[in-house]
């Protein structure tokens, strides 16, 4: 296991390092209070027909994302769990261990604190709740803010899953209401967006996921129940991120299809450089024993 942490520390720091290139800045879009079902309904008429899952950790939104997501007819299907973080440190308990910050310096600092928060915690929760995709809020609505440069609401919002996106608003007012109600028809616009791109991704590759020849760098076992045994033999260590990334992402789509409830992955510590491509692809660890380690991940 120290081996493997050797190893992996450098993944791990580069998986959770803050990637401002996934954000671009989005036009703020004005949303009136009222009936739920129609901000959602994009969203969820998506994530039901594709089988996937969702869950949501909003604050300035105050729970609108994840209502709105489970006032759309067949809701159950999609959704799991969230939460309203509005404190980050009470909280706590939510997320298993503090992860509050300092305080930033100024509006500006602050404003952009929330983008570095926002896609590490959706990266984080996914992964922890085993969702196909996590959806983070947070920002300030108005009227009045803890910062003297800060005048108008704004949000940071992040999508991650087969897809990451983030945008960052800037409300034209600070009508508190009116921001929370836009903003979360922005967060679920955002993942409308995901979520078709990475439907139309997959749909690219499945020409390239057809037949096991598909597997030429991972051994596939099933076991008795229900779910898929990985391995990579020692030829493995030569195999390229790339090449191991295609066939995983090939891998999982033909036993999700085949309705498959689980994949559990042998990592030998000579093939180390492979387990940051796992673990981006939704694996998470399980065990390690000297020589290896162990990843899972549960299909929706």
């Amino acid at each position: 296991w120290h081996e493997f942490q050797a190893i992996l520390s450098p993944i791990r720091v580069r998986a959770m390092d803050f990637d401002s290139s996934l954000f671009r800045t989005a036009e703020f879009s004005s949303a009136q209070p009222g009936p739920l079902t129609p901000l959602a309904e994009k969203a969820g008429q998506q994530l039901r027909a594709l089988k996937q899952t969702v869950t949501v950790y909003e604050a300035t939104t105050a729970g609108l994302i994840q209502a709105a997501l489970q006032a759309v007819p067949g809701a159950s299907a999609y959704t799991t769990c969230g939460a309203v973080t509005y404190s980050t440190r009470k909280a706590t308990p939510i997320f298993g261990e503090d992860l509050s910050r300092p305080r930033p310096a100024d509006g500006a600092a602050y404003r952009e604190s929330k983008s570095e928060w926002t896609q590490m915690l959706a990266r984080r929760m996914r992964s922890k709740v085993g969702t196909t995709w996590c959806v983070s809020e947070s920002g300030a609505c108005g009227p009045t803010f803890n910062y003297p440069d800060v005048s108008t609401g704004f949000t940071s919002i992040f999508v991650s899953g087969p897809v990451e996106r983030g945008i960052t608003v800037v409300s034209p007012h600070n009508n508190r209401e009116e921001n929370m109600w836009s903003f979360a028809k922005m967060a679920l616009d955002l993942l409308a967006e995901c979520v078709e791109e990475a439907a139309a991704k997959a749909s690219a590759e499945a020409g390239a996921c057809t037949g096991e020849a598909a597997l030429e760098i991972i051994s596939a076992v099933e076991d008795r129940y229900g779910g898929v045994v990985l391995n990579l033999p020692d030829s493995a260590v030569a195999a390229s991120t790339e090449k191991f990334g295609a066939e995983l992402t090939c891998g999982i789509q033909k036993w999700r299809d085949a309705g498959k409830k689980g994949i559990w992955l042998k990592v030998p510590v000579n093939c180390a450089h492979l387990v940051g491509v796992a673990a981006m692809q939704g694996f998470d660890f399980h065990h390690a024993k000297p020589g290896y380690v162990q990843l899972v991940r549960w299909l929706p």
